[in-house]
């Protein structure tokens, strides 16, 4: 296709020659359907639509037309405030040139017998015609994205980081089109999910895959933990790729690519499978977050046990250190999560502390801030334990269940002190021997410091980005 400003084509003689061809063939044909070239992101299943609703009124034209809103300008006195305020917009249909359904008995001979009133079709308002070099950009780009179906779970077992890093993928690719879908049972996924801009889709579990399969995805990318090597295998099998995240099932030896970034040592043999640290990306707002610096003195504590802390350790660790905090003047900041179910219990427990200072946030979103004010911290066996090695903080990581306790990540070769399973009495006695030692011995908590120190995690994102475009480029 060329596009020259230098050529025009008067309307008229377009109309006339038209009109003159439609002529010819009118006897063959009870309706002419137009269509513009200039339209080229008009799908086949609207004019199909329109097709109907032409039968359907017994009109004999069709005229498309745009909703759009607008402020008109009519140049009468205006009032001072109401020009600071912005009058109402106002619901205007504009008629476009996308496509025409004509009944055949309109024309003839050559020239048009009669006039007829339209029956209005409306279009989505997104819809571009192009009239400038600017639309032609826009479609040129509009016609080049790919659909990626982000399949994600959220739950108070599982938490929201498979949701965090699903969506700091997401933010990252703005050329193609984004939806995600999830199952029902995954209501922590879908609280989260609504408070951003992606299209979502709920399904049930025997159908979701059928779902994803309806949608013609161009890429899928699973953050389901392990995945079923059927369901891998039929997605491939309509030759779409397939990126899964974090999957220790016989699914992973199936994908594109599977990424198994939190666990260090292989235990799957497939060389489409990704293992380590090398491969964990932070969420954004670490990008400009300013990691720790070491202090002589330990005067602040984080406690953070993931996004739902299935396991309550927030209330169980807070009574454990709350008194040896008092005595040595630490304060210990608390952040749970979105999907933490024991918020007022909590605040009542923080309530009635007061012999040391408790700072207290639920489901603030950015945590980096939180984390550039701490020395030390206990935290859950996930994300968050990588994201504490970001800014320099030295930690004692609980883990909640088996799985949770096979990333080794957390050890103190690393940086971090590793309690394993929280088991009631024995796991009491031994944090606090940890806890103890962590805020009074400096020169223990320098080592880990200098161990913990090297860990940047920003420019893994990168090298994920390179993976997803590459699959979708072939």
């Amino acid at each position: 296709m060329i596009y020259s400003p230098r050529v025009t084509i008067s309307p008229g003689a377009i109309a006339e020659n038209l009109i003159g061809f439609l002529s010819t063939i009118v006897d063959k044909y009870q309706t002419f359907i137009l269509l513009s070239p200039y339209a080229p992101l008009l799908q086949s299943t609207e004019i199909q639509k329109a097709l109907q609703a032409f039968y359907a009124s017994e009109t004999k034209l069709l005229i498309p037309v745009k909703k759009e809103f607008s402020r008109i300008f009519t140049g009468s006195q205006k009032n001072i405030r109401g020009v600071l305020d912005g009058e109402s917009e106002q619901a205007l249909l504009v008629e476009t040139q996308s496509f025409q359904i004509i009944s055949s008995s309109l024309i003839g001979d050559g020239l048009l017998r009669s006039s007829a009133y339209p029956l209005t079709y409306e279009l989505d308002h997104d819809l571009i015609e192009i009239k400038s070099y600017q639309d032609w950009w826009v479609c040129e780009k509009l016609l080049n994205r790919k659909r990626i179906i982000f399949r994600v779970i959220g739950d108070v077992e599982v938490g929201v980081g498979h949701i965090q890093r699903a969506l700091t993928l997401a933010h990252e690719i703005t050329d193609h089109e984004i939806r995600f879908v999830c199952e029902e049972k995954s209501r922590v996924a879908v609280a989260k999910l609504a408070g951003y801009d992606y299209w979502m889709g709920i399904y049930r579990p025997e159908e979701i895959e059928d779902q994803i399969l309806a949608l013609e995805p161009d890429l899928v990318v699973n953050d389901i933990l392990d995945t079923s090597s059927n369901y891998i295998k039929r997605l491939r099998a309509h030759n779409i790729p397939v990126i899964n995240f974090e999957d220790m099932g016989k699914g992973a030896i199936y994908s594109n690519i599977t990424i198994n970034e939190l666990y260090d040592d292989p235990t799957i043999e497939g060389e489409n499978i990704l293992w380590g640290q090398e491969y964990f990306f932070i969420r954004e707002e670490f990008n400009d977050a300013k990691p720790c610096q070491f202090k002589d003195k330990v005067d602040s504590l984080l406690l953070m046990f993931g996004g739902t802390d299935p396991s309550d350790f927030t209330r169980k660790i807070l009574r454990m250190v709350k008194d040896d905090c008092g005595r040595k003047a630490i304060k210990v900041y608390v952040l749970t999560g979105n999907g933490y179910h024991f918020i007022e219990e909590l605040e009542k427990e923080i309530e009635q502390i007061t012999n040391v200072e408790v700072e207290y946030h639920h489901s603030i979103g950015v945590v980096s801030h939180i984390m550039e004010k701490v020395q030390v911290a206990i935290s859950s066996n996930g994300r968050t334990a990588y994201e504490l090695a970001h800014m320099n903080i030295p930690s004692i990581v609980l883990s909640h269940h088996e799985r949770e306790n096979t990333h080794k990540f957390a050890c103190e070769k690393n940086g971090h002190i590793p309690m394993g399973i929280y088991k009631e009495v024995e796991t009491q006695e031994k944090l606090m021997q940890a806890f103890k030692r962590l805020t009074t011995d400096t020169d223990y908590r320098r080592q880990l410091f200098d161990r913990i120190q090297p860990f940047r995690f920003v420019k893994n994102k990168k090298k994920i980005m390179n993976l997803i475009n590459s699959l979708l480029k072939h």
